[in-house]
């Protein structure tokens, strides 16, 4: 599946019962992580699946050869029975509906005596189908991108509201394939100063949303401890400008008819711009950006896509503009916030059949010359010379401030509905250092459930 922990990796080892080793051909400080947060799976389930796929590559078969697409188009069909679980909870199967599942105690986990829960209760929905239940404090916990007006409920009603960084947030994508006049980046540039993204945050998200200052692909919270104040200095922060943004389509050819836009191949500046309905922070974000836009002279139409479709829909390039994640929110290193800008919903957009956006990884720019964004995202994790990875991870960050690839829009914190002393103990304080984790990383009640901090009432 093209996994990215491979571009690191030499061979992994099992040689007993209990150990695992994972032998580097490049060493880097990420390869520990992409371990760490894949789970590790029962042969009982997959076994057959991994001697395929070791039979292959072990006849000197890459990702490319025929072989290797057949299986893989075999296993992502591959829809198992059931799991077979380590940690001290498993799925009761007959617990499963379209809207809910159940959690049941795991006693035979190496850790279940340490969580005092016999189960849990997981409901399934957007944000439009949990914010009901959540004022009715039916869930004890929930990190959907709560709309200002229901946050302003939560609190009335006596629901507390956290907000840890997410390091992460919407972007704008572009095809690149079905609009090759998007390639210039001068063009890319004008969209990024013709949004407002404070604003765009605002209506998303109220507090928990705050515009992207920094504009490097990595969370702003990252920018500090990885580049350099004098590096930081000659970023473009790619303020609102909308006369700025004039200038430089004009600089790409670009020309305006009274108040509407044509682009240099001498067609309308017309696109659709799609975004996950469920989404309600996105959704907002969406038809925000839009509407800025189409003041600053864009057609641009605002069509929401059911949040299950619309990656797809991005991977099989069926699609003008999208929202999109920039960032990481699961992952801490900035390797990986680039791997989602130039991997995710582009070279590896083949695992959903399709090119997806087809933003060439081959590029020219001016401030590191012909690059290659493919070694570049690779390269900014290689190593284990921290002060390295910093010169590394600073190279890649000054190259997508110059070509934004995606346009980043907000940057994304927690508005994250708890509920305490109902069925589950008060949680710890705000200052707490458990909530700089990202809620979709090392969940945050999660860690505080394993490890006994968070007690039923």
């Amino acid at each position: 599946m093209s996994n990215t922990v491979w571009r690191y990796l030499d061979r992994v080892e099992a040689p007993d019962d209990y150990t695992v080793n994972f032998v580097m051909s490049e060493p880097s400080t990420v390869v520990q992580r992409y371990v760490l947060r894949t789970s590790t799976q029962s042969a009982a389930i997959y076994g057959e699946w991994a001697e395929e796929a070791d039979a292959l590559f072990s006849d000197g078969k890459t990702v490319d050869d025929p072989d290797v697409t057949q299986l893989l188009n075999r296993f992502t069909q591959f829809r198992p029975e059931q799991t077979i679980a380590s940690g001290p909870f498993n799925v009761d199967w007959e617990s499963i509906t379209n809207s809910e599942l159940t959690l049941v105690r795991n006693e035979h986990a190496f850790n279940a005596g340490e969580v005092s829960f016999d189960q849990i209760r997981v409901f399934r929905g957007e944000t439009d189908t949990i914010s009901p239940i959540v004022l009715s404090k039916d869930i004890d916990y929930a990190t959907h991108g709560f709309a200002p007006a229901t946050e302003r409920q939560m609190i009335d009603n006596g629901i507390r509201v956290i907000r840890p960084p997410v390091y992460s947030g919407p972007a704008i994508y572009m095809n690149f394939g079905k609009f090759p006049q998007l390639r210039d980046k001068r063009v890319r540039q004008a969209i990024a100063k013709a949004i407002d993204r404070n604003q765009n945050g605002f209506i998303s998200l109220a507090d928990s949303g705050i515009g992207v200052e920094y504009m490097t692909g990595m969370s702003d919270n990252f920018v500090p401890d990885w580049m350099t104040d004098e590096a930081v200095a000659q970023l473009d922060r790619y303020t609102y400008d909308v006369e700025a943004a004039a200038s430089l389509l004009e600089e790409a050819g670009w020309t305006k008819d009274g108040d509407v836009w044509t682009m240099a191949d001498g067609t309308p500046a017309r696109f659709d711009l799609i975004f996950p309905a469920e989404y309600a922070d996105w959704s907002a974000a969406g038809q925000d950006a839009a509407e800025q836009l189409n003041n600053f002279g864009f057609q641009i139409s605002p069509v929401a896509v059911t949040y299950t479709q619309q990656p797809v829909d991005i991977d099989r390039g069926n699609f003008d503009l999208a929202i999109q994640t920039w960032g990481s929110s699961t992952n801490p290193h900035p390797h990986y916030s680039y791997a989602q800008a130039f991997f995710t919903r582009n070279t590896l957009a083949i695992n959903n059949g399709g090119e997806g956006m087809q933003f060439p990884l081959q590029q020219e720019t001016d401030v590191a010359g012909p690059v290659d964004l493919d070694t570049l995202t690779v390269e900014s994790a290689l190593g284990l010379d921290e002060a390295l990875q910093r010169e590394q991870v600073t190279t890649i960050a000054q190259v997508f401030n110059e070509l934004l690839p995606i346009i980043p829009l907000f940057e994304r914190y927690g508005n994250n509905a708890v509920l305490e002393d109902v069925r589950v103990q008060a949680w710890p304080p705000d200052d707490d250092p458990i909530y700089a984790n990202s809620p979709y990383a090392d969940g945050i009640n999660a860690m505080l459930m394993l490890t006994g901090r968070l007690q039923p009432v």
